[in-house]
């Protein structure tokens, strides 16, 4: 029944890409995904694409207009970037952590898109994903802020809830867009401070300034 339901549904509203709008059996097309070019990794950062074009309408689209069925294609996206990556090893890592969102914008949003990111990542890769993060006050957008003000605004705003799955192990930090990096050094640093072994960053995107 919910597959005549589905089939009903495609012939009243075929599916379209989320990006360009052009007819599509997935939520990323082959066309919108063929634009996105990987990019090297960045003082330790491992970031996989620009925060433009096709990334960027993709991450407005998946967080903003609530397009959840994004996640898949975007955790694939990381998946690949992980394969074309040699520095990056993901074998040696324990268990991988989202970077969290304020409870209040997690209900207004209703999910976390970093974490259904991480999602992806740890069942491809058979990794836990562990939400040993919290983000202790609901902080401004960095992106709206002036870089000298990004430090300040999440200085103190993270700390880890149970640092039992934290202690001693070597985890993975994701994120979907890397501005500054003021969030991954708060989350870093309460991640070192409860006895995190090591600390590898990747991040969706990274947002490349004029």
């Amino acid at each position: 029944m919910k597959n005549i339901l589905n089939s009903m549904l495609d012939l009243v509203f075929p599916p379209r890409c989320e990006v360009c709008g052009e007819g599509s059996a997935e939520p990323l097309c082959a066309e919108c995904f063929t634009q996105i070019k990987f990019m090297k990794p960045h003082y330790g950062i491992y970031s996989a694409a620009a925060y433009d074009g096709v990334v960027k309408t993709a991450i407005h689209r998946f967080k903003y207009q609530k397009r959840s069925r994004l996640a898949g294609p975007l955790g694939v996206m990381l998946v690949r970037y992980i394969s074309e990556i040699p520095g990056l090893k993901i074998e040696e890592i324990d268990r991988i952590i989202p970077v969290p969102l304020h409870h209040k914008r997690l209900r207004a949003r209703g999910f976390n898109q970093a974490a259904r990111l991480a999602q992806v990542v740890g069942k491809y890769y058979e990794k836990p994903v562990t939400e040993a993060l919290a983000r202790m006050r609901d902080t401004h957008s960095q992106f709206d802020l002036p870089r000298e003000k990004r430090l300040t605004n999440v200085s103190g705003a993270f700390k880890v809830t149970d640092s039992r799955s934290v202690f001693g192990q070597r985890v993975m930090l994701v994120d979907d867009i890397y501005t500054t990096g003021a969030t991954i050094a708060e989350c870093s640093r309460a991640l070192k401070v409860a006895g995190a072994k090591r600390i590898e960053v990747l991040t969706l995107s990274r947002a490349v300034e004029d």
